[in-house]
């Protein structure tokens, strides 16, 4: 408009195979061949592997092709060697990961259980890095030693999201010299040995955080453990909240207290499956939070990745089911805390443009849209004032443009015409817990031809990211630039066009609302504008009646009808007739205190007018604003303050009682406010032209960091972190 690490949730998995097909809950896997005993060192690298699992019981994973037995000492140190899942019973004499070379990722799933130090100590991270994780209904058990980073150099974390983890003897996190990170989010851990003695058993930066589960020591450790609190080596929730520590007179027990309490959680079962012919029939209970059936034909994440399934589920005496035709390849599945498709409250829904393309992309339009100037790929040319960072970005999403990096090579844009580079959009949505996008429809961009060819597949691509990735997407119209004579029927025909032709209110993820798809027209009522109140209320009504919940992006002012806002008194119950209201804010103000001014004057007011018409109402808020490229004005116009301006504005809508956000723009360089992955030094900026980095204010950033800042305020508007007005959360 002109203008964690990620979690392995399995809950239970069942895996279908065509020749050793059984039906249980939980994870099941082909037997693996049985090792010989070896009496030696063994070291994990797959790369020979022809069947690709990246599974622990698998022979041709690990050197001399045998799993690994109880007097062997494995060893993670082959760089690339990809994740290794433990989804059975699995031994080993001694463990050191990151042992002179990078670790890679251990997790133990749902059914595995790891039986390591059998014979020695064992090492997560010894003088490199590792990461190791246990999952719901894993088991880990460490005979001897466990060093959670040990050597001078090493970086090793241990997250705990479920299952247990028994440690035999000594326990160090940062033990000598190194730094260790242990998360506990749920599960239990128990440690036989703990040291008080300074440094003791957490040392230097290291740290063990809990925000669920338990961890419990032998002995009477409260002493010993409240200097670590006071120390702030030991914390409760991020910093955010704080830890219980208790001896019960066996063991001392430490909990994570948030600071205000979690919200209501249910336990969501397992998943079951029952033959019946060549069908199978998956089923889980029903609950009152919103669950996602994924799959996955392969557990290693460098083969494959887990995707939401959009078969039809049904529901009968409180479970729900889906139904398959087993004649396929094996499959995994899990269930996830999804994206609740049928409403739009609790949730950050961002702007998604989709509106670049590139020459070369495929398109029949062929031409460097939005991107640059007079189809010029040149910094002369150039119209956007952030640059995307596009490492993650395969050789065919990626376009060369005239302009060059500091290192000689030319430097490249995607285009959203390739549904590949869409979806992946969408894969950063669901590794950041964000929840899903209004899709921009430019009434402009719709006279036919190539350039509608092109939206038409950007809004294809946008379906199949949201049902890949188990997000959410809504239709919404803008109206900028586009004229007055033939603007209602140009909204209901294009409606009909997407609805009957392309379908889109048909997926699984199109958003939904009161019992009624969702639409959004943005753009009428503002000053300037030479559409009637008439108009607007027509095209309102009509989507109306063709059974949509409508939303209206409406002027800053549209309450008063003063300021941006048509004044003419007509607009005030045409207003008040969409069933969703958004005003919009970008550039309305510049810091926060502009932003807390803004809140006072018009989200409190606008909150209270909208409830009592019972009207629901979604502010905006934005990162920053910056157009210099596009319309000269000054670069960096509204800075973000390392996410600090971006924060505040959240902090303000939830504080206020808004029970939805909107979030502009996850994709917008053109104006600056994009929040997706960025350039963030001018090392990864094109040598020539003028662009904003993400460390312009000073801050060191991440590319993601404003995809996590988003994260963690749809978490505040969700209510599973507090209402702060800091962000609770440390970069990079």
């Amino acid at each position: 408009m002109m203008i964690r690490e990620a979690p392995f949730m399995c809950v239970s998995q069942i895996a279908l195979r065509l020749k050793c097909l059984a039906f249980a809950a939980g994870l099941i896997l082909c037997v693996a061949r049985r090792a010989e005993a070896q009496g030696t060192t063994t070291f994990w690298n797959p790369a020979a592997n022809p069947y690709g699992t990246g599974q622990w019981n698998g022979g041709a994973n690990w050197t001399g092709g045998s799993i690994p037995n109880s007097s062997n000492k494995v060893v993670f140190n082959v760089s690339g060697a990809g994740t290794c899942f433990v989804s059975q019973a699995a031994v080993a004499g001694q463990l050191s990961m990151g042992d002179n070379g990078p670790g890679g990722t251990l997790i133990v799933t749902n059914g595995g259980s790891l039986n390591a130090g059998i014979s020695d100590w064992c090492a997560i991270g010894y003088n490199n890095t590792n990461l190791t994780r246990i999952e719901v209904g894993g088991s880990a058990r460490f005979g001897s030693h466990l060093w959670i980073g040990f050597a001078p150099g090493s970086d090793g974390t241990l997250i705990i999201h479920g299952g247990t983890v028994s440690v035999g003897q000594m326990f160090g996190i940062g033990w000598n010299g190194g730094k260790g990170t242990v998360r506990v989010h749920g599960g239990t851990m128990n440690l036989s040995q703990w040291s008080s003695s300074n440094p003791g058993s957490i040392s230097g930066s290291s740290v063990l955080d809990l925000s669920g589960g338990t961890v419990s020591i032998s002995g009477n450790q409260v002493a010993s453990v409240e200097d670590f609190i006071r120390s702030g080596r030991i914390i409760g929730y991020g910093g955010a909240g704080t830890v219980s520590n208790v001896f019960d007179g066996v063991v001392t027990r430490l909990t994570g207290i948030p600071a205000v309490p979690p919200p209501v959680t249910h336990d969501i079962g397992n998943l079951t499956i029952q033959q019946m012919g060549s069908f199978g029939v998956i089923s889980w209970p029903v609950t009152s939070s919103y669950l996602a059936l994924e799959s996955t034909s392969n557990l290693s994440p460098s083969a494959g990745s887990w995707k939401t399934m959009t078969n039809r589920v049904t529901h009968d005496n409180g479970t729900n089911s889906v139904t398959l035709n087993l004649a396929s390849q094996r499959q995994f599945f899990r269930l996830v805390a999804g994206v609740d498709p049928s409403t739009m409250n609790h949730k950050l829904l961002m702007g998604y443009q989709g509106w670049f393309s590139a020459s070369g992309d495929g398109s029949s339009l062929n031409s460097w849209v939005h991107w640059f100037g007079n189809n010029t790929p040149t910094a002369a040319n150039v119209h956007v004032d952030l640059w995307p960072d596009t490492s993650e970005l395969d050789a065919d999403e990626l376009f060369s443009t005239r302009m060059t990096y500091s290192n000689g090579l030319p430097a490249k844009l995607y285009s959203a015409y390739k549904q590949k580079t869409v979806v992946r959009h969408f894969k950063w949505m669901r590794d950041n817990h964000l929840d899903g996008v209004f899709f921009q429809r430019f009434l402009a961009d719709l006279p036919g031809g190539s350039l509608t060819a092109l939206r038409n597949q950007v809004a294809a691509n946008v379906r199949v990211g949201a049902e890949t990735y188990g997000r959410v997407f809504a239709i919404m119209y803008d109206l900028s630039g586009y004229p007055t004579n033939a603007l209602v029927s140009k909204l209901t025909n294009d409606w009909l066009y997407l609805v009957n032709t392309q379908h889109l209110t048909n997926s699984p993820a199109y958003l939904h609302h009161k019992g009624k798809p969702v639409v959004a027209i943005w753009g009428f009522g503002f000053a300037g504008r030479p559409d009637s109140p008439q108009q607007a209320q027509q095209a309102i009504d009509w989507f109306k009646a063709a059974g949509c919940t409508v939303m209206g992006g409406l002027p800053t002012a549209w309450r008063t009808l003063t300021g941006d806002s048509q004044t003419n008194r007509a607009w005030s119950p045409v207003f008040r007739s969409f069933d969703i209201i958004s005003p919009w804010s970008v550039g309305r103000y510049g810091d926060g205190g502009g932003a807390d001014a803004f809140r006072d004057n018009q989200i409190v007011p606008d909150l209270a007018d909208c409830t009592s018409f019972g009207i629901d109402y979604m502010p905006v808020i934005f990162p920053g604003f910056s157009w210099a490229n596009l319309n000269g004005g000054p670069l960096n116009q509204i800075p973000r303050n390392g996410g600090k301006f971006y924060w505040r504005q959240a902090y303000n809508a939830v504080r206020s009682g808004c029970t939805m956000v909107y979030g502009a723009m996850f994709d917008e360089l053109d104006e600056g406010t994009a929040m997706f992955k960025m350039a963030p030094t001018v090392a990864e900026l094109p040598a020539e032209g003028r662009f904003v980095p993400l460390n312009i204010d000073g801050y060191n950033l991440n590319s993601d960091w404003y995809l996590r800042l988003a994260d963690q305020a749809g978490r505040m508007l969700r209510g599973e972190i507090p209402v702060a007005n800091n962000i609770p959360i440390q970069a990079p």
